[in-house]
């Protein structure tokens, strides 16, 4: 059961992505805690998923497919979810779009690319929606971000560059929203792998050596503390970035 505090019940949250995302995870949590849910990204199947996700919870999902690098689209799929239930709540943007490249190999279409994925769709889509909120003067922005906002990794100039923007985007927006009521956070996610299979595999892959709770990042690692971020119990809470990491963050 949702603690009272963390119930998402009536309220209406907006679920975009690009690249790597979680669609399906995150629509799961959101809906379990009892919010309808628009799903915006240009991955049909996925988001169909995640839809189907949401109705299994016994709430209403809509699919908009959406360029979350266009401005011009963010604000029509804006537009539809307000038409549809008249507010916009909560707004979970999960771009991740990977990428790992000595720097002197990138190639300046490859840093816009990676830039204008992981850093300028969060901007644009939470403008877009920021202005619905700013007329109700209420709502929560939440960021899926990564450890590499705040961690360097080599041949990941681009990538860590443009989480470290989701980062100081996070804490100025917080603070220019603040009187309006808008509390503007972050998640910041550890490494998951493709390939290892099971606590076995994890146990195989190099990565896990570096992570203090030697296990690999879950999409439901995060489910309690997007709820969380999401509801009212965090009403107090602005402008922080939240590393689901297994300790990662605390190496010195």
């Amino acid at each position: 059961m949702i603690p009272k505090g963390f119930s998402l019940e009536g309220k209406v949250a907006v679920v975009a992505g690009a690249g790597r995302s979680w669609l399906k995870a995150l629509a799961s949590f959101l809906a379990e805690a009892g919010a309808d849910v628009a799903l915006a990204d240009q991955d049909r199947k996925q988001m169909e998923e995640a839809a189907q996700e949401v109705k299994n919870w016994g709430r209403q999902a809509i699919v908009i497919p959406t360029d979350v690098t266009s401005y011009q689209q963010i604000e029509e799929m804006a537009v539809a979810v307000t038409s549809q239930w008249e507010k916009i709540d909560i707004l979970v943007n999960s771009m991740d779009l990977q990428f790992a490249q000595p720097l002197l190999e990138v190639t300046e279409e490859e840093w816009h690319r990676v830039i204008t994925t992981n850093l300028t769709a969060v901007f644009l889509c939470t403008k877009a929606v920021g202005k619905h909120m700013m007329e109700r003067k209420e709502g929560k922005v939440i960021t899926i971000t990564s450890v590499l906002a705040e961690r360097g990794l080599p041949n990941s100039t681009a990538y860590c560059a443009s989480k470290g923007g989701v980062g100081q985007f996070t804490k100025a927006l917080a603070l220019e929203w603040a009187r309006q009521n808008i509390r503007v956070n972050a998640i910041g996610v550890g490494w998951i792998s493709g390939e290892a299979e099971g606590e076995e595999g994890e146990l195989r892959d190099p990565l896990v050596r570096y992570i203090p709770l030697r296990r690999l990042y879950r999409p439901d690692d995060l489910g309690a503390l997007l709820v969380y971020l999401a509801s009212d119990a965090s009403s107090y809470v602005t402008g922080q970035t939240y590393f689901v990491s297994g300790g990662v963050m605390a190496h010195g």
